[in-house]
């Protein structure tokens, strides 16, 4: 276990609170709401709902590395591997974004601190959605139980849904939701442009968690966890990853077609695309399904940085 005498505030709050997998919440939340503030301008309550979905996303990952510790599925990622494998991997990770461990395997965290501070970020969590319930009626009630149900029993026993083969589609279904419904809380009527874009918002965090799982997979049968990379193998795993990538711009496309031409900015995406692709089937890099999780999620965050950018656009053309 590493010293964590020496860690800077940065690197203990990208490792605790899983930097890399809060931003796409968050961004996702916003899809939702600038798709939302072409139709209205309900600024404040989009605020509040991005702000709930930042805080539940805070304690989801840090719920995730909770369980994972326990059950020993990140303990042995790295540590099990060869000493230069673990330099190597750790040195593909220790950007200034990406995740590089579990917290509590790290030791930059207790059980009884993250207990604690998991409680704080649930209460704070029902706080925020006050102003969202008196805007939104009961229906954000049922949502918000759907979300918590699905963040927390993505690793808590007894479901444990990722290590049943259940998970990637546990985070396709939850980022749908959390981008579409965020659309829907705020504007009331369903919107095929807002589906649609809310359809590939979960493709790709799915992709990104696939991905993810590849750098594990032995951990992860250790663990004896069933995961799709586990079930399928990483050589089909990744060309799983290559088709879903596919169907991404075949539905932006559509989206295109359907709604606006702004939307032709989410194409700009795809040579992080080619990147993931070349990397995964390189098989003379060992470092191969290392270095394509920062990669995924470089094309996860550009994806829908561009998707907000293209519906400030829509904004400014239709107030004007």
């Amino acid at each position: 276990m590493e010293g964590t005498s020496s860690i800077t505030k940065w690197e203990w709050i990208k490792n605790v609170f899983r930097f890399t997998y809060t931003l796409p919440f968050v961004l996702a939340s916003l899809t939702g709401v600038f798709t939302a503030l072409v139709h209205t301008s309900q600024i404040i309550i989009g605020a509040f709902i991005v702000l709930d979905v930042f805080v539940l996303a805070l304690f989801v990952n840090l719920s995730n590395d909770y369980f994972d510790h326990k059950s020993g599925a990140d303990s042995t990622r790295f540590f099990s591997r060869d000493k230069e494998f673990e330099r190597g991997a750790r040195e593909i990770l220790s950007s200034k974004l990406y995740w590089s461990g579990n917290a509590f395997d790290l030791g930059y965290i207790t059980e009884s601190q993250g207990k604690m501070l998991m409680a704080v970020l649930v209460g704070l969590a029902i706080l925020l959605s006050i102003p969202i319930i008196i805007y939104g009626g009961l229906v954000v009630i049922l949502l918000g139980l759907i979300a918590f149900f699905l963040s927390y029993f993505y690793t808590a026993p007894p479901l444990n849904l990722g290590a049943r083969g259940l998970g990637e589609f546990d985070v396709f279904l939850s980022f749908c939701m959390i981008s579409f419904f965020s659309f829907f809380v705020i504007t009331g009527f369903f919107s095929h442009d807002a589906f649609l874009i809310a359809l590939s918002v979960g493709l790709l965090v799915m992709n990104m968690r696939i991905v993810d799982e590849m750098s594990g997979y032995e951990a992860h049968i250790e663990a004896g966890e069933k995961d799709l990379c586990v079930r399928l193998g990483l050589k089909n795993a990744s060309k799983l990853v290559v088709v879903i990538m596919v169907l991404v711009y075949f539905i932006s496309a559509i989206i295109v077609a359907l709604s606006s031409i702004f939307y032709l900015l989410v194409f700009l995406s795809i040579p992080f695309s080619y990147k993931i692709t070349k990397t995964l089937f390189n098989e003379s890099d060992r470092f191969r399904y290392v270095r394509s999780a920062p990669l995924a999620f470089k094309l996860s965050f550009s994806f829908q940085l561009l998707i907000i950018i293209a519906s400030i656009a829509r904004i400014f053309v239709t107030s004007g």
